[in-house]
Parts: C-alpha cells; sequence; structure tokens
C-alpha cells in the first residue's frame, strides 16, 4: 500500500523529531503486525539523530519488538569506527545501543579504519542492501544548505 503523502508542521525542531518518533514507533508497530520483519534506513543529521533522541525517551519503544527489525544508513561518512561525526557513532549513542538489536540486523557502511578501501567499502555496503528483500522506510533530512543524504548542492 503506497502512503498518501501529508505535510506535517511543528512548533520547533524539537517538536519535530519528537512527531517523527512517534511516527517511526507506529509505522514499526503496525508493519510488525502484519510481517515478520520491518527495514528502515536510517539517516544522520541533527533531525536524524534528534528523531532518534526523542524515541529514546519515549515509553512506548518497549512495546515494539526490536528482534525484528533490520537497520540500515541511506548516509555515512568515511570515518573510523567510533568517530564521534560517524552517523552509526550518533545513532548508537543517542538510541540503539538501548535497544535488543539483533547484531546482524544492523547494517552499517563499513568504517575507514576496518580494512576496506572507500570504493570497497561502498561495494560491501551495496552488496549488504541488495540482499534485502525490501526496504520498509527510509528516513531522510534536509541540511541547512538543501542536502539530503550527504549529496550536497552543486
Amino acid at each position: 500500500m503506497t502512503p498518501v503523502p501529508r505535510l506535517v508542521t511543528a512548533a520547533d525542531a524539537a517538536a519535530l523529531a519528537e512527531r517523527i518518533a512517534h511516527d517511526l514507533l507506529a509505522f514499526l508497530a503496525d508493519r510488525l503486525s502484519s510481517q515478520d520483519e520491518v527495514t528502515v534506513a536510517l539517516t544522520g543529521g541533527g533531525m536524524g539523530i534528534g528523531c532518534l533522541r526523542a524515541l529514546a525517551r519515549l515509553p512506548e519503544r518497549e512495546a515494539i519488538d526490536w528482534t525484528r527489525v533490520r537497520l540500515i544508513w541511506g548516509d555515512e561518512r568515511w570515518l573510523p569506527l567510533g568517530d564521534p561525526e560517524r552517523n552509526e557513532t550518533q545513532a548508537r549513542e543517542a538510541l540503539l545501543d538501548a535497544l535488543p538489536l539483533l547484531r546482524d540486523r544492523v547494517i552499517a557502511m563499513p568504517a575507514s579504519d576496518e580494512g576496506f578501501d572507500l570504493d570497497e567499502a561502498a561495494e560491501e555496503l551495496a552488496k549488504r542492501i541488495a540482499e534485502l528483500e525490501e526496504i520498509d522506510l527510509v528516513l531522510l533530512g534536509v541540511g541547512p544548505d538543501a542536502h539530503v543524504a550527504s549529496l550536497f548542492p552543486n
């Protein structure tokens, strides 16, 4: 079923992040009621990580069977594992480390210190994503310079 586009506004970034967190939980609950697993592509940036922080504060997150959720990243920075500027690091600190996620269901871009060059790392991530049947939801943020998924204007 194709969702109907809708415009959601909020008073500020914190309220918008909380609204997205609530909507994400509702989406996960709905999908998990009718399918075995759900795959979500995360994003970084202020709103992406802000949404994860907001989700961490919601007690309703306990109702989700996180072992049935697969996570990938729609964008990532080519940095060493654990670097504070890496989207994966920020997402883990904001929420993911507190969830009972299965290790093999978190698909991250290989880090710059994991033995791959950039092209090899991109190929490895592409291979893992190609093995997925479907990506159920892709979260995207828009940066202050209008970039999306680390694709910058001009």
